[in-house]
């Protein structure tokens, strides 16, 4: 049991020194910088920018108390109002435009206030920084905004700009130089000016950052024990839910294809029910385990939990955490 810690330790330990830029919690932390950020900003609008302020660090924006929050990566405000999120995004998940489309909905209700004209809302700009061509037309710059579908040249003009950017696409000059070199480095790591050399160095310095270090581990590590925990509890909770649901709908089904048969898809469905369930109550179980630990200063304690079940029990059983 003690390798296996060993070993957990040594594979998050390897995974942190060799991210880089395009990993979102390094991304997330380089942008800390506001001098840097600001000359990000700048490289991908193509424009000057005078100062920008930080709305959220990485904070999740929660308009209604059952809504689905977001957590952005960079969220920062300029000096004329306008509003940037900024994401960092690695792989595909096949959703990007409804997400975007989701930022904006966000950001203007976390803008804007009741009774307020609608007028005030400035414009807003969701930003996604991927490694990979969401469109497959081979451009590095992909930017949306609302226009006629009658003539193309009337812009809605309702401050609403998305852009998705390629980094693994090939250099387009007409793209300005400090974009391409952004993108370059993202792609690659390749340091070919003064912007890359900053991101470069600021990448260094968060990979030398150690509470940054136990913050990545320690996500890494609640990540895991939620998927783990919500798997066994989830076969735990799918038994139970299987039977119930596999009564009723083998009663159902098998008038049609039999006792037997109806009685298996029952549990099949109900396997399917109890491992959702099961995610969702391991996912709020081990949150508030993985709190309690880190608020005690056991960080040992939670590494050693994410490969001993034994412990993991005695740790819910010593904190009086139970399923709920």
């Amino acid at each position: 049991m003690e390798q296996d810690v060993r070993n957990l330790v040594q594979e998050l330990e390897a995974r942190w020194k060799s991210l880089t830029i395009a990993n979102d919690f390094v991304f997330g932390k380089v942008m800390l910088d506001e001098d840097l950020c600001k000359e990000v900003l700048e490289a991908i609008l193509a424009t000057d920018i005078e100062r920008i302020e930080y709305v959220g660090r990485q904070d999740a924006i929660d308009v209604t108390e059952d809504g689905h929050g977001v957590r952005l990566d960079v969220y920062v405000r300029d000096d004329r109002g306008t509003v940037y999120s900024v994401e960092m995004q690695a792989t595909d998940t096949h959703e990007l435009p409804q997400r975007s489309r989701y930022y904006h909905a966000m950001l203007a209700l976390s803008q804007i206030g009741k009774g307020a004209p609608y007028r005030s809302l400035r414009d807003s700009y969701v930003i996604f920084i991927c490694g990979f061509d969401l469109f497959g037309l081979g451009r590095r710059v992909y930017s949306f905004q609302s226009r006629c579908e009658d003539d193309s040249d009337l812009c809605l003009n309702d401050g609403v700009h998305t852009i998705f950017l390629a980094a693994t696409s090939p250099t387009e000059p007409q793209e300005g130089p400090r974009v391409n070199e952004l993108l370059d480095y993202i792609s690659s790591r390749k340091v070919t000016g003064e912007l890359s050399s900053r991101l470069n160095e600021a990448v260094e310095h968060v990979l030398d950052n150690r509470k940054w270090r136990l913050e990545f581990m320690m996500q890494a590590i609640k990540d895991q024990l939620n998927v783990d925990k919500g798997r066994e509890l989830g076969l735990e909770e799918g038994r139970k839910l299987g039977l119930e649901e596999g009564r009723q709908l083998g009663l159902d089904e098998g008038r049609k294809l039999g006792l037997d048969e109806g009685h298996k898809l029952g549990l099949d469905e109900g396997h399917k029910l109890g491992l959702e369930e099961g995610q969702t109550i391991g996912e709020e179980r081990f949150a508030k385990l993985v709190a309690r630990l880190n608020e005690d200063g056991r960080q040992d304690d939670i590494v050693r939990a994410a490969t001993d079940p034994a412990f993991r029990a005695n740790l819910f059983s010593e904190y009086s955490i139970g399923l709920e």
